[in-house]
């Protein structure tokens, strides 16, 4: 059992992307002392470039039945909606074992099941959490609109929406004539749509999360720009981290959020987490001049459009498996203009700019949260993937309960590292 802190303890959150500013401005609004560590600038790392949205829908594992005779298409086709780079196959392959371990049909099941569980809750979570620092105004909740060509696409896809049914998801499916009331400016080629009107988004997802971190500010928590070398323990349990400029600083509990870069503290403690890196591209658009009322998703070609403020686009999609430190393959970035155009028409590029970001991911979708096996004073919340946004606010939440030693309403098993 994982020792139960009160209010006035003190906490230590090591990484200052959305997940873990969640976790440190909820700990903080509960009454802890908490101090966020990040070798850089808040959000300015993997939460700086995501596409925005908080996928509530997203309750199907990547690992989906059938995987297998995709990985030989992954491999040759660098551009492709999921890439791996043959020369990070072999330390890449202990994750890919486990990854098509996962998408046999029992496992993706169970799967489904638990990232609905979590994924059920988002808006209740991030309700709370948004409005007490004062974000409302920022979250857009119109729904999304997932697009398809035809009628064979959408059947296509339909066994899956009638799967995310059966867990808690709405959706509704819309012919042209509707989709088109929806978004005036789609192109012809789309003749239909999946809307889920829980889905939501927020303009610029780095404005966001530097507002949440403002409100842990201030609330009184604090934060400190330096690099966390390693845990450090005392009396038979992890009392605190050790930096590079400030030395020793102590802690009732240790939080690691530090994304992708969580292997450090993982290794340290001889853990074996398949963490890898699940790149992500950007091109952001500040001058399109192009007015979209929700969140598009294109199912065939697997990326996104975010809507931004006065008229701005983010494009953002694509898998990519490799070293975080890999140099980018900018190409995935630019082919995302052509996509985009196919959809909404001509667009500005003026002060055009493109991102990659290294998503911490996990082969069966599913996050670690919770504490750490066999030390007491030390908690896991990483391994987030493509949902580190999405599942901010919940994970703060869950974490904030077991911390405390509150009944959580979620099963939290699934998300215990000891699964690995």
């Amino acid at each position: 059992m994982a020792d139960t802190l009160v209010a006035g303890d003190e906490v230590i959150v090591v990484g200052a992307g959305v997940v873990g500013i969640a976790i440190a401005l909820q700990l903080r609004l509960e009454g802890f002392a908490v101090t966020l560590l990040d070798r850089g600038e808040p959000a300015m790392e993997t939460s700086y470039g995501n596409a925005g949205a908080f996928a509530i829908s997203d309750v199907i594992p990547l690992a989906e039945p059938g995987v297998l005779r995709k990985v030989p298409g992954w491999m040759l086709d660098p551009l492709g909606p999921l890439a791996l780079r043959w020369r990070y196959l072999p330390s890449l392959m202990p994750w890919l074992l486990r990854f098509l371990a996962a998408s046999r049909p029992s496992k993706v099941a169970t799967l489904t099941r638990d990232l609905s569980a979590l994924l059920g809750r988002v808006n209740q979570d991030y309700a709370a959490l948004i409005d007490k620092a004062g974000l409302t105004a920022m979250w857009r909740r119109h729904g999304n609109l997932t697009l398809y060509r035809n009628q064979q696409e959408f059947d296509a896809a339909l066994p899956a929406w009638q799967e995310k049914r059966r867990h808690g998801v709405q959706w509704q499916a819309l012919p042209r004539s509707q989709l088109l009331a929806q978004e005036p400016l789609l192109a012809e080629e789309w003749q239909y749509a999946v809307r889920v009107p829980d889905w939501s988004h927020v303009d610029d997802p780095y404005t966001f999360s530097r507002g949440l971190f403002d409100a842990f500010v201030r609330a009184g928590g604090r934060f400190m720009q330096d690099e966390v070398l390693a845990t450090v323990a005392g009396e038979g349990r992890v009392s605190g981290v050790e930096t590079a400029r400030h030395g020793r600083l102590s802690a009732d509990a240790t939080v690691i959020a530090c994304g992708v870069w969580s292997d450090r503290f993982t290794r340290q403690h001889r853990y074996r987490v398949p963490l890898e890196s699940e790149r992500g591209y950007h091109v952001n658009l500040p001058r399109a001049g192009v007015k979209l009322h929700h969140f598009i998703q294109c199912a065939s070609e697997s990326f996104v459009i975010l809507p931004m403020a006065d008229g701005g686009l983010r494009l953002a999609g694509t898998v990519e498996l490799a070293h975080r430190d890999a140099p980018p393959d900018w190409r995935r970035a630019h082919i995302l203009l052509d996509k985009a155009r196919r959809i909404v028409g001509d667009f500005s590029t003026a002060d055009m700019t493109v991102w990659m970001g290294n998503r911490p991911s996990l082969p069966d979708t599913l996050p670690i949260i919770g504490p750490a096996p066999g030390q007491p004073g030390l908690w896991f919340a990483t391994g987030h993937g493509h949902l580190g946004l999405t599942l901010a606010a919940t994970t703060a939440v869950l974490l904030s309960d077991w911390l405390q030693g509150r009944a959580a309403e979620t099963d939290m098993q699934p998300y215990r590292l000891q699964r690995f």
